[in-house]
């Protein structure tokens, strides 16, 4: 399992899970959820600029920072 900063650009990976100590609050959760990083969901790296990613994830493009996308486990 990988963290999606590893992950190759324009490969299609499942979400296993979010782990963030930062993110426990439930608006940060919530957040996550609204954009449709949840467990199961297809994502897929777009581009990256100083590890900040352009991600596709239910047929939306979305940019995330680099300690999210650290805390989300892919395989």
């Amino acid at each position: 399992m990988l963290n999606l900063l590893m992950v190759p650009k324009d490969k299609e990976f499942q979400i296993v899970k979010i782990r963030d100590k930062k993110c426990k609050m439930d608006n940060c959760d919530r957040h996550l959820t609204n954009l449709g990083f949840v467990e199961g969901a297809k994502v897929s790296v777009v581009n990256e600029n100083n590890g900040n990613l352009i991600v596709k994830v239910k047929d939306s493009r979305v940019a995330i920072g680099n300690d999210i996308a650290k805390a989300i486990v892919v395989k």
